[in-house]
């Protein structure tokens, strides 16, 4: 039986890995003992943090390769790389405890085509100049403000690339540089507050 933390994803893809998505929630509660991952200790509290994170993403499904900044416990890359099968999703963490976490799970979920980099945002390209300008959307959660995000996010971006930042609270203002593509609203699960996913893309010219 589908647990009632999954509803709001199945609802959206019947096909989803729900199995998967279960192991992996259960890898991050037993982690979550000895290595902060997400503040929720209990089970239903990591699913609802999971939903939290995929649910943007089936709703507006992002072009692949795709990277996740400061992903932490793996939200939301490891998810998306569930739901997306044979995508290529990586995450760029500098916290070696959490990079030993990712690529733990990764290999027990069988995700081959996540990579996890173990490296600051800021400093990623100069120590591996292959991640410059290869991801056609880059995505960031709980991480900093939305401007900062987004000279994070510049330097990873393809020609064309978009990036992905779920939010909650205020809506998605206008940022010098980037044209605000979409700021898509969409409810929350178990009554979490507000929740939007702003879209970005550099503005024609600004491109660098």
């Amino acid at each position: 039986m589908t647990a009632p933390g999954w509803m709001a994803l199945t609802a959206l893809r019947a096909d989803l890995d729900v199995k998967g998505l279960e192991a992996y929630a259960g890898e991050l509660e037993k982690w979550n003992r000895s290595i902060r991952l997400v503040g929720p200790k209990d089970r239903e509290g990591v699913r609802l943090q999971v939903v939290d994170a995929l649910l943007p993403f089936l709703l507006r499904p992002p072009p692949f390769p795709l990277l996740d900044i400061g992903s932490g416990a793996g939200l939301p890359g490891v998810p998306i790389a569930l739901a997306f099968p044979g995508a290529a999703v990586t995450c760029l963490e500098p916290q070696g405890k959490r990079t030993t976490f990712l690529r733990h799970v990764a290999r027990l979920l069988g995700l081959p085509a996540v990579r996890v980099v173990e490296a600051r945002a800021e400093e990623a390209v100069a120590a591996e100049p292959g991640l410059a300008g290869a991801f056609p959307s880059v995505t960031a959660r709980a991480v900093t403000d939305v401007p900062a995000l987004l000279a994070m996010a510049k330097p990873f971006l393809a020609p064309e690339g978009v990036a992905l930042l779920p939010r909650g609270g205020d809506p998605a203002g206008e940022v010098p540089g980037w044209v605000l593509e979409e700021d898509l609203r969409y409810p929350a699960p178990q009554g979490l507050g507000a929740r939007h996913l702003a879209i970005y893309r550099p503005a024609t010219g600004c491109f660098t």
